[in-house]
C-alpha cells in the first residue's frame, strides 16, 4: 500500500518530462492412457467457436471483436504498459508473474453474459468489465457490445470498453501489490484515478477531470455527484466497504482521493499520507481522521462537496523531449484461435467466476473433438481434481507433466496425488516414505518451483514430504523450505510447517529462529501464542549455529539430492 501511495504522491509533485528519474518506490514416466468422455448431448458438444488469439508476455488474449479492433486494443494495451513503466514503475515492480487471460467479447453468441460471476455480484447491464483473481490465474473480461450502463433507476452512463479495461487492469495491478489488503475506498479511488490517464506516444496527462460538458462518464466524479448527497464518511471509509459498491460510491472515493492528492494547492496531501499510513496499524475512526486532517467527517464532507462543484486541481502532464517519443509497440501476431485454446481459456475463466458446470463443458468439448494440447490436459486434470475425480485427474496430470506443460499448479496437484498415494501405502517403517516415494513426490514439485507463479503450497508440500521421509533431510533440503518462507513472509501456515519440520528433523537453531519469526508476523493472538510456546520450547534445545542460507541455485541442486 505504501508503494501505491508513494506513486500517486510522486506524480502529484513530479515535473513534466518522460526523462525524469523515478525514485519510486522427469519426466520419464510411462505413457498414460487418458480418460474417455462419451458425450451424446449436443448441449455439451456445441460446434467450435471462432475467436482471435494472441499471446504476449504474461497474457493470453481471446477476442470475438473484429481483427482490426483487436489489434487496436492490443497496441493501446502495450503502449499503456510502457506509460506505466515510465511514470509509475512502482506499480510494476515486485509483481508476481501470474498468467492472465484477456477476453474481448463482442455481440455474437452469449458474449459477455456467459462470463458473469455465478454469485450475481455483477448485474448484466451494470458493468462492462469483470476481473477474476486467484494466486495462480487471473482474467479480465471486457464487453465491447454494450453501449450504456444502467445504474440505480433511470441513470445511464456511457459504456466505454477502454475505460473499463483500464480500471480492471489497474485494479489487477493494485491487488498484486497489496494482496487485497488495501482499504476498499483507497483501492477504488486509485483505480479511478489511474484509469483516467490519457496518453499517446508523446504526451501523458494524469489526474485531469472533465469540465462537466459532453457525455456523462464514470470518470467525471464532478458530473456523477453533481446532484447527489455525499455518502457519510463513516460509511465510505468502512474497512469492509459499503454494502453496495455502486458507481456513486466509486465516484466519491475517486473525488476524495483526487481532492487529497491534487486539489486546492495540495493542502491535504500530507494529512492524507499520514491517514493512509496509520490505517495499516489501526482501524478508521473519526478521531483518527480528525487527528490527521484537523477536521471532523462533517467538516471535510462540506469541503469535498465544494470541490465536486468547483474542481480546482493540479493536473500532471508529461511530454517527451523534443524529437523523441515512446517507442511504437511491437506488432501483434493475431491468428484464429485453436479449438483447444478457446476451450481452455473459456473453461479457466468460467471456473474463476464460479460457473463450474459451464467450465467443465467448455474444457471437455475440444478434448472430445480430439484435441490433446498439454495445457488443455493440465486444465482438464485440475478440473477433475476440483470435482473430486482423482483417478481421472491423475491421468490427465501425468500426461501433461510428461509433455512438459508449463503450469505450476498442475505439477503441485500431481505431487499431492502421489503424496496421498504414498502416505496410504508407505514404503518404509513406522509409516514413513521410502526414497523412491520421496523422489516421486518431489520431482514434480521441483518442476513447479521453476514455473510462474510461485505457490506457497509447493513449499508446504516439500515440508510435509520431508517430515515423513525415512531418510532425514539435509540442511540444504530444509533451506529450500526456508526459501519459501522468505518468499511468502506473511504465510503463517507455511511458516508453521517449516518450524515443525526443523524441530522434528534435528535443526533446533533453525526451529527457534522460525518460531521467533512467527511471533512477530502472526495475525492473531492465538497464532502468536502458539509460536511463542514453540520458541520457548526450542530455546532450551537450540545450540548456537548459523541459520541455513542458500542461493536459489544451490537450493535447486540439493532439492532432489539423495542422502
Amino acid at each position: 500500500m505504501a508503494r501505491l501511495l508513494l506513486a500517486a504522491v510522486w506524480l502529484a509533485a513530479a515535473p513534466p518530462g518522460f526523462a525524469q528519474p523515478v525514485p519510486l518506490v522427469s519426466p520419464t514416466d510411462p505413457i498414460v492412457e487418458l480418460p474417455v468422455f462419451e458425450v451424446t448431448d449436443s448441449r455439451l458438444l456445441p460446434p467450435p467457436e471462432k475467436w482471435h488469439y494472441a499471446e504476449i508476455p504474461g497474457f493470453e488474449i481471446l477476442s470475438r471483436i473484429s481483427e482490426r479492433e483487436t489489434k487496436r486494443f492490443m497496441r493501446d494495451f502495450m503502449l499503456l504498459q510502457t506509460v506505466i513503466g515510465e511514470i509509475m514503475p512502482g506499480l510494476l515492480r515486485g509483481q508476481t508473474p501470474v498468467p492472465t487471460a484477456l477476453l474481448l467479447c463482442g455481440g455474437r453468441g452469449k458474449g459477455f453474459d456467459e462470463f458473469l460471476p455465478a454469485d450475481q455480484s455483477i448485474e448484466r447491464y451494470g458493468s462492462n468489465s469483470v476481473m477474476f483473481n486467484s494466486p495462480e490465474r487471473s482474467a479480465i473480461v471486457i464487453d465491447f457490445a454494450l453501449d450504456e450502463l444502467q445504474i440505480e433507476g433511470d441513470t445511464r452512463l456511457e459504456a466505454d470498453p477502454y475505460r473499463a479495461f483500464y480500471a480492471a487492469y489497474f485494479r489487477f495491478l493494485i491487488r498484486r501489490q497489496t494482496g487485497d489488503k488495501a482499504p476498499p475506498w483507497f483501492e477504488e479511488g486509485l483505480v479511478q484515478l489511474f484509469a483516467a490517464t490519457e496518453f499517446d506516444k508523446k504526451t501523458v496527462v494524469f489526474a485531469q477531470i472533465g469540465d462537466g460538458f459532453g457525455a456523462e462518464k464514470i470518470g467525471d466524479f464532478n458530473r456523477m455527484l453533481q446532484r447527489r448527497a455525499i455518502m457519510p464518511f463513516a460509511e465510505m471509509l468502512a474497512p469492509e466497504g459499503p454494502r453496495r459498491r455502486t458507481p456513486f460510491w466509486s465516484a466519491q472515493c475517486y473525488a476524495f482521493v483526487h481532492y487529497c492528492l491534487y486539489g486546492w494547492g495540495l493542502k491535504n496531501q500530507q494529512p492524507f499520507v499520514r491517514f493512509v499510513q496509520r490505517l495499516s496499524t489501526e482501524p478508521p475512526s473519526e478521531a483518527l481522521f480528525k487527528e490527521c486532517f484537523k477536521k471532523t467527517y462533517r467538516q471535510f464532507a462540506t469541503e469535498l462537496r465544494g470541490y465536486i462543484d468547483f474542481t480546482a486541481h493540479k493536473k500532471i502532464e508529461f511530454r517527451a523531449k523534443k524529437g523523441s517519443e515512446l517507442p511504437e509497440p511491437p506488432a501483434i501476431t493475431l491468428r484464429p484461435a485453436a479449438d483447444h485454446e478457446v476451450g481452455r481459456l473459456k473453461g479457466e475463466v468460467l471456473r474463476l467466476g464460479g460457473n463450474g458446470e459451464a467450465a467443465h463443458n467448455a474444457l471437455i468439448a475440444p478434448y472430445v473433438r480430439g484435441e490433446r494440447d498439454p495445457r488443455l490436459l493440465a486444465a482438464l486434470g485440475l478440473d477433475e481434481r476440483i470435482a473430486g475425480r482423482d483417478d481421472r485427474a491423475r491421468k490427465f496430470l501425468e500426461a501433461a507433466a510428461t509433455a512438459k506443460v508449463v503450469r505450476a499448479r498442475a505439477y503441485l496437484e500431481l505431487a499431492r496425488l502421489r503424496f496421498d498415494e504414498a502416505r496410504a501405502k508407505p514404503g518404509a517403517r513406522e509409516g514413513r516414505l521410502d526414497a523412491a516415494q520421496v523422489t516421486g513426490v518431489l520431482t514434480p514439485l521441483f518442476v513447479a518451483l521453476k514455473q510462474p507463479p510461485p505457490l506457497a503450497a509447493v513449499y508446504g508440500l516439500i515440508a510435509d514430504t520431508w517430515a515423513i521421509s525415512d531418510v532425514p533431510p539435509q540442511a540444504e533440503h530444509l533451506g529450500v523450505v526456508i526459501g519459501g518462507v522468505k518468499l511468502f513472509p506473511g504465510d503463517t501456515a507455511l511458516l508453521l510447517q517449516a518450524t515443525l519440520l526443523a524441530a522434528k528433523r534435528g535443526f533446533p537453531a533453525e526451529a527457534l529462529s522460525l518460531a521467533e519469526r512467527g511471533v512477530k508476523v502472526a495475525r492473531d493472538s492465538g497464532e502468536q501464542d502458539r509460536f511463542r510456546l514453540l520458541a520457548a520450547t526450542f530455546a532450551r534445545d537450540a545450540a548456537p549455529a548459523p541459520a541455513v542460507e542458500l542461493t536459489p541455485e544451490k537450493s535447486e541442486s540439493y532439492l532432489l539430492k539423495k542422502p
